[in-house]
């Protein structure tokens, strides 16, 4: 098992991370499961370069499923008043 020192800097914690356990980004999320503190790089929140243009659906027989019907929405009588 691997440790490290837990900093305080200026009231603040600050664990100082060993050699192959360092993160690629400066932000990470982090979340609690029961004593133990959990920090994970952040998942990108954008497809990858090319993506689309490598999905191709060449089938002629291919079609969008049916979506069913949107629901009514409903528009307060203030929502347009300037």
């Amino acid at each position: 098992m691997k440790t490290t020192d837990v900093i305080s800097i200026n009231g603040r914690q600050v664990v100082a991370m060993p050699d192959g356990y360092c993160f690629s980004d400066a932000t990470v999320s982090i979340r609690r499961e029961g004593d133990a503190v959990i920090l994970e790089p952040l998942k990108t929140g954008s497809w990858p370069l090319g993506f689309f243009e490598s999905i191709r659906i060449d089938d002629p027989a291919f079609t969008r499923p049916r979506q069913g019907t949107a629901p009514p929405t409903s528009v307060s009588s203030n929502a347009y008043r300037d």
